[in-house]
């Protein structure tokens, strides 16, 4: 049996906290997030199994994270999204996390896969992306939709957005993945990958990976585009009185 990794937020770490696009976006990017990075890419390859995603338009595979990963990034930046963010009074109900692997070749992407995407129109969603593999592999882009102006996609944005976004959904023939030449969209941001790197931004912002279809994209953990992605919900907290 292999034993859990040290999942071990690094004492050391360097937080950067920027303002993306022209809505500002908050993006909380630290570096050197892990005590022990090359012990997650060795659990990944060697104590779990990955399977195909099934139910989302994730590229890829995914397999589950320790436990112990969860709770000791949970407890690092659950203070940090409610500072950077101004939450208030909101209560943290789930956290779900996930190793996954970017695997589908761009000629076979669905034509949701080859433009920017949200994950949840949620304000109080968000995600985070752990990068454990080196930095050719490509970080995560932002984009604003060119029709609507919206980098950020909330409730009342949705319908309009899902209009937007079909009307200028690429030509079929020919997917690839987002890139700053996806039809009726513009890069406002793009963080590259760099090893034992996580950002953490809102859920509701439009984004993509940065997926390069000139090299190869393997399953297997220790050679591919290996990352941790966690979401984290928060819900308005009805205990508060006010």
């Amino acid at each position: 049996m292999n034993a859990a990794p040290d999942c071990r937020p690094a004492d050391a770490a360097v937080i950067d906290i920027l303002a993306i696009g022209a809505e500002q976006v908050p993006l909380i990017r630290i570096d050197g997030a892990t005590t022990d990075p090359q012990a997650l890419v060795a659990f990944a390859a060697d104590a779990v199994a990955f399977a195909p995603v099934t139910g989302n338009l994730y590229p890829g595979l995914r397999a589950p994270m320790p436990l112990a990963y969860v709770r000791s990034m949970v407890a690092r930046l659950d203070p940090l999204i409610r500072r950077v963010h101004g939450l208030g009074p909101v209560r943290l109900v789930r956290a779900e996390c996930f190793f996954s692997i970017v695997t589908t070749p761009a000629a076979e992407l669905v034509p949701l896969q080859t433009v920017p995407h949200i994950d949840t129109s949620d304000p109080l969603h968000f995600a985070t992306v752990h990068y454990l593999c080196p930095p050719h592999f490509g970080g995560t882009a932002f984009f604003r939709q060119l029709s609507t102006g919206f980098e950020t996609i909330s409730p009342t944005r949705e319908a309009a957005w899902d209009r937007a976004r079909d009307a200028a959904m690429p030509a079929p023939g020919n997917p690839a993945y987002p890139s700053p030449d996806t039809p009726g969209h513009v890069r406002v941001a793009a963080i590259a990958a760099a090893f034992d790197r996580l950002i953490l931004y809102r859920s509701n912002a439009l984004h993509a990976g940065i997926i390069d279809p000139a090299i190869d994209h393997p399953g297997d953990p220790r050679a591919g585009r290996l990352t941790a992605t966690m979401f984290i919900a928060y819900r308005p907290d009805s205990r508060t009185r006010t």
